[in-house]
């Protein structure tokens, strides 16, 4: 009988602070094709309805399905 449980494995992230910037951002857009979800950020400029795009994430579907259930679960995790 095969087993059906999946398993997670151990991966190893790498930060290294100097190099990787959190960006504050004050809103976002999401587009999809029948591949892959486009995640874009942006940050308000000054001036009436300015946004300037500071970083795009791209990921297939199953995996946009898999990163919304663990924010979903985490903000629920930690809400007060």
């Amino acid at each position: 009988m095969a087993d059906n449980t999946k398993k997670q494995a151990n991966i190893n992230f790498n930060l290294n602070p100097n190099r990787t910037p959190v960006l504050y951002v004050d809103s976002y857009l999401i587009s999809n094709n029948d591949h892959a979800v486009t995640f874009s950020f942006a940050q308000a400029l000054p001036g009436p309805n300015q946004q300037n795009i500071v970083a795009r994430v791209a990921m297939t579907k199953a995996q946009a399905k898999d990163f919304l259930k663990t924010i979903n679960d985490h903000l629920e995790k930690f809400e007060v």
